[in-house]
């Protein structure tokens, strides 16, 4: 093989990993820009949630300083950055506030144990309403809202059953003929 050969052969294995390696390193403006617009996107919808991190601003700001120079690999690092401070603060925020059945559920149980009170204190508590708040307070816990809601109204009708039941037969007396003599 002539020399030549074989430095031309070495150019082209050389030209062609260069192409392949390039773009996996290789960072365009356009991918700088879109990471930007996704950073300051994520930043509105934590500044709309109430959990803006300050930093968040300036690595925007950073990032976008370095587009002129065209330093865009390091526009993205700082975006992204940026990008996963706002949405760890807003899904720690997402996470923080109760389940919209999560109130309604705890007031049906709430209500549920006023009436077993009630129906307690004149003596006419039925037997399984305090199992059945205590089943609507697991399920609550466990997330499953309807089902401790359908519960918890359930106990709380009990409880006014057996509240009303105790009333009407507070004066209620036995016949004579199961009177013992």
């Amino acid at each position: 093989m002539t020399p030549f050969r074989t430095r031309a052969r070495l150019v082209l294995v050389l030209a062609l990993t260069t192409l392949i390696i390039t773009p996996a390193w290789a960072t365009h403006r356009s991918e700088a820009e879109a990471a930007i617009a996704a950073a300051r996107a994520a930043h509105e919808r934590a500044i709309d949630a109430g959990v803006e991190v300050a930093e968040t601003a300036t690595l925007i700001e950073r990032a976008a300083e370095l587009l002129p120079s065209r330093q865009y690999t390091k526009a993205v690092e700082f975006a992204e950055r940026a990008i996963a401070q706002d949405t760890h603060a807003y899904e720690q925020a997402q996470r923080d506030e109760p389940e919209p059945g999560a109130a309604a559920a705890e007031a049906a149980i709430a209500a549920a144990e006023a009436a077993r009170a009630r129906a307690d204190a004149v003596g006419g508590e039925w037997r399984d309403t305090a199992k059945m708040i205590a089943e609507a307070q697991g399920l609550a816990r466990t997330g499953d809202f309807e089902a401790a809601i359908a519960l918890a109204e359930r106990a709380r009708r009990q409880g006014e059953l057996g509240h009303a039941q105790a009333l009407r037969e507070r004066d209620a007396d036995f016949p004579d003929y199961i009177r013992q003599p």
